[in-house]
């Protein structure tokens, strides 16, 4: 029988967030003791592993599993990752590696849609206008409003998912695996704000193949690709006239234009001043605006905007249990994890739902394509 992994322990340790020091007053074990055996140096014992199995909600297998490619740290897409807190960071990479594993179980018992997120230029804005502009017309998008840009990135290859338990100063991180999964921090987050997370993790997988990201350059040029995909320049030169009254900002005007396209008032300010569309002067006001008001982080229109939600592995263990007879407790035990953990992970309810679920998936074939993504 193979031994025992430290590494494994470690990942199912940050996946519930424990410190060495709290996993170690859980089994009655020192800090240095179970440092020495995450890092191989003390061998674990079958009262030890015991132990670890039933804190941890793992199954003895989950610990001996050598994993052929564990997500490393270029293929982790945080939000500000340089001003994130390491632990925050450990966490989330731990949660999106189970996250991974759980995607792949349904990649061996589905067809999901293939991935095509075309890799574009970084190294100017207008390439990356270019490479949003070419990713538009790929996904048959048109030049209009995107009604929904979760379904879009599901259409195109990645998985979304909205996980629970996330740090609330993580947005959003992405994971550039085979099939690359978006996880969304599913609390506090508005339609708005969450759809731009969406839209910049795609810029993330178009521009930063094998990049470390997290740093100003490399959030800035997925910002401005996020900017570009939701509000295409040339649509937004045509419109965003009814956003400005004479000299001065019209809040009626950019409250209809956040409706129809979808953004936040923030990020239309941010793309109208990419464009030239507003002054320095006029983007100041309105950022000034917008706090005085309260509306920093939450903007009054967000109430009336229900938030997107992803369909991909919620239907696709809606499939994999009605269809092919793999109910969630399967599937975990395919991950070589308990259900509890697995429930965790997905954030089941005490009635088992997970979301709502929209049908997009069948068994044994590739999924229906979204034919309308666009209003």
């Amino acid at each position: 029988m193979s031994a025992v992994l430290g590494s494994n322990i470690r990942l199912a340790r940050l996946f519930h967030g424990l410190s060495l020091t709290e996993l170690g007053e859980r089994l009655n074990r020192s800090k240095q003791f179970l440092s020495r055996v995450e890092t191989g140096v003390e061998p674990v014992s079958d009262a030890l592993e015991q132990a670890l199995v039933d804190e941890l909600g793992v199954l003895p297998e989950f610990l001996r599993e050598v994993e052929a490619m564990p997500l490393t740290e270029e293929q982790c897409h945080f939000r500000k990752q340089l001003t994130t807190k390491v632990a925050l960071r450990q966490y989330a990479r731990a949660r999106g590696e189970m996250l991974k594993r759980l995607v792949g179980v349904l990649d061996a018992h589905l067809e999901l849609p293939p991935y095509k997120v075309a890799e574009a230029d970084p190294t100017s804005d207008e390439a990356i206008e270019r490479g949003a502009e070419r990713c538009r017309v790929e996904w048959g998008l048109g030049w209009g409003p995107i009604s929904n840009i979760t379904r879009v990135a599901e259409n195109a290859g990645a998985v979304v998912m909205q996980v629970a338990g996330m740090a609330g100063e993580i947005d959003a991180v992405s994971f550039a695996t085979a099939r690359p999964v978006i996880a969304l921090n599913a609390v506090g987050r508005s339609a708005c704000r969450a759809r731009f997370g969406v839209a910049h993790e795609l810029g993330h997988f178009a521009l930063h193949t094998g990049v470390l990201t997290g740093d100003r350059l490399t959030e800035t040029q997925a910002n401005r690709f996020a900017s570009a995909l939701l509000l295409p320049g040339a649509s937004f030169l045509a419109e965003g006239h009814i956003t400005l009254r004479r000299s001065r900002l019209s809040w009626e005007g950019m409250s209809e234009l956040k409706r129809r396209w979808g953004v936040s008032k923030a990020a239309i300010l941010y793309r109208g001043g990419q464009i030239g569309v507003f002054t320095p002067d006029q983007l100041r006001a309105g950022y000034v605006h917008l706090k005085r008001r309260g509306e920093a982080l939450e903007e009054h229109e967000d109430r009336d905007m229900p938030v997107e939600t992803p369909e991909v592995v919620t239907e696709g263990l809606t499939v994999l249990a009605r269809d092919l007879g793999i109910p969630i407790a399967a599937v975990a035990r395919q991950m070589h994890v308990k259900p509890q953990l697995l429930e965790d992970l997905l954030g089941v309810t005490d009635n088992g739902s997970i979301s709502n679920v929209v049908p997009l998936l069948r068994a044994g074939r590739a999924a229906e394509t979204i034919s309308s993504a666009v209003q």
